[in-house]
């Protein structure tokens, strides 16, 4: 499966050290140039680990559909999200492909378009249930998500992941 990541799933989980899930849960991870110049336009600690990634694994796509680009932006979401969408359904017919991505309203527009969508939180517990990380590990990484970095989600949407990964022990 092919993981075709947004900005904020990346920057998280470099946040988190932990970059590398993307790697680990998928054949290949593929990004948009939009995406890239969004990560790389932060001055924080964690671009080392994003460039790093960029200049080996996370594979960068050009996106010559502007204009399908420029119709989705119109939908209240960001140029980077717009692109992962327009790739997410470039590459819908040729392989088996997720969409990583943690805005509410993009998310929605991926439903729609009946793409395969997860987050950061899905990655999350996704590398649990393949056993590259353990529950355990799972959960400290949610901690730290939830109270060392500006990531939102709602109270009941973060037991539901908890339960979840508890179900795994």
């Amino acid at each position: 499966m092919i993981g075709i990541c947004n900005a904020s799933p990346i920057i998280y989980l470099a946040k988190l050290g932990s970059l590398d899930l993307l790697k680990k849960n998928f054949v290949e991870v593929l990004t948009t140039n939009r995406v890239k110049n969004e990560v790389l336009a932060t001055d924080s600690i964690e671009k080392i680990e994003i460039e790093e990634a960029l200049n080996s694994w996370l594979k960068v796509i050009e996106i010559s559909n502007v204009k399908r680009i420029e119709r989705l932006s119109t939908l209240n979401i960001h140029e980077g999200e717009a692109s992962i969408l327009v790739l997410a359904e470039d590459l819908k017919k040729e392989s088996d492909s997720i969409v990583i991505i943690d805005e509410s309203a993009a998310r929605e527009i991926g439903r729609v378009l009946n793409l395969s969508i997860t987050g950061t939180l899905g990655i999350l517990l996704r590398s649990t249930k393949r056993k590259i990380i353990s529950s355990t590990k799972a959960k400290e990484l949610l901690k730290i998500l939830t109270t060392e970095t500006p990531f939102r989600v709602s109270n009941r949407i973060l037991l539901k992941i908890i339960e979840e990964i508890e179900k795994i022990e």
